[in-house]
């Protein structure tokens, strides 16, 4: 496969390799604790379409950095997230063929709809990064990262920074719209500050570049992740943007803040973020599907995603998992002597018993069959 390159543009950046990604992951083997059909006709967590992309339901999984690899995505995925997002993916190391950026966008068996999230300032960068992604077959849409409030990802231009420029972000969308065939959505925040407040001014501009979808996070770069998400500035955008539809994120964990958020934004959908790590079932208890035996069931999601994380990471998969051990357990009632036991950890054996004993309580005990 070749690289297709932007429209007038020459260029001999490598493309990213075609991956064998089923649509639905139809062929992996069915687990009793997965949610069996997560299509949701009506109420809060009715599907919609984004561009031409079918969602089953409301409920999109955020692309969190670190978190949200492939292992993580197919677990949220297959407890009833209709949407998942890659982590961001740096535009240019996509052009550069970077390997470890590459395996951000791609994990076999990724259940779908998905997108890739990219990040970058300069449009024809982002125009080759997204044109590469498109040719490799493994998402359903095109994000572009115009939030991540992180230094080293501002300090270029990007993320958070683009929201400062709208001009320029708009000839960022421009060019990855022609680029693609794939619909392009955008993700970004409540302004730059408590006293740069211009989500409104920003959406609008991202409405008049053909975006097909818009996704805001409830807090300022500023904030960062601190604090609560202010749905109070989001009051309307879901009108504003017509048939456009709107994703409201941030700090939704339960049926009663989509219900407040809808009724404040009139948003379509739903991000959520930092409520599912170490409660993936979230998903599950939004789209009002119980998880039976809760004490084992939980340890089978714990085993499930932990051997996948080691499978897809090999020797780093421990320590990669830690951020969501640490979640897992944090209601675990002597949580921060297990943190200091754990945080050098390299035995998944031994992170796996941590799971069974508060899972399942006791002493650890035979794996389950």
């Amino acid at each position: 496969m070749t690289f297709r390159p932007v429209p007038g543009q020459a260029t001999s950046a490598p493309a990213l390799r075609p991956s064998p990604v089923l649509p639905s992951s139809p062929g992996l083997p069915h687990e009793p604790w997965e949610v069996a059909d997560s299509r949701s006709s009506s109420g809060l967590t009715a599907g919609f379409r984004i561009g031409g992309v079918e969602l089953p339901n409301s409920l999109v999984l955020a692309p969190m950095a670190g978190v949200a690899d492939g292992p993580f995505r197919a677990l949220c995925a297959r407890l009833g997230a209709g949407l998942t997002v890659s982590e961001l993916a740096n535009a240019r190391a996509l052009t550069l063929g970077s390997a470890p950026t590459v395996a951000l966008t791609r994990f076999l068996g990724q259940p779908r709809p998905f997108a890739v999230q990219i990040f970058g300032a300069d449009p024809d960068t982002m125009a080759r990064a997204a044109a590469a992604v498109e040719a490799s077959g493994v998402c359903d849409l095109i994000d572009i990262n115009m939030g991540c409030p992180v230094a080293k990802v501002v300090k270029t231009g990007a993320g958070a920074a683009m929201m400062k420029n709208p001009r320029l972000a708009g000839q960022v969308i421009d060019a990855v719209r022609k680029a693609v065939t794939l619909p392009v959505t955008v993700k970004f925040r409540l302004g730059w500050s408590s006293g740069q407040i211009t989500v409104r001014d920003f959406t609008r501009m991202a409405l008049d570049h053909g975006v097909a979808a818009v996704a805001v996070h409830a807090r300022t770069k500023e904030a960062g992740y601190s604090g609560r998400a202010q749905w109070d500035l989001l009051e309307g955008l879901g009108a504003e943007c017509g048939n456009v539809p709107f994703i409201a994120n941030g700090d939704l964990a339960t049926p009663e803040d989509l219900m407040a958020v809808r009724q404040i934004s009139g948003c379509r959908g739903f991000m959520v973020g930092r409520a599912a790590i170490g409660r993936p079932w979230v998903f599950a208890e939004l789209l009002g599907r119980s998880l039976p035996d809760e004490g084992v069931t939980r340890f089978r999601i714990f085993r499930w995603h932990l051997r996948e994380v080691l499978m897809e990471h090999g020797s780093k998969g421990v320590a990669l998992f830690r951020v969501h051990l640490f979640a897992y357990l944090r209601n675990h009632p002597g949580a921060s002597q297990l943190r200091r036991r754990m945080c050098h950890e390299r035995n998944p054996a031994a992170v796996q018993d941590a799971g069974r004993e508060f899972f399942l309580g006791g002493e650890p005990r035979p794996a389950l069959a």
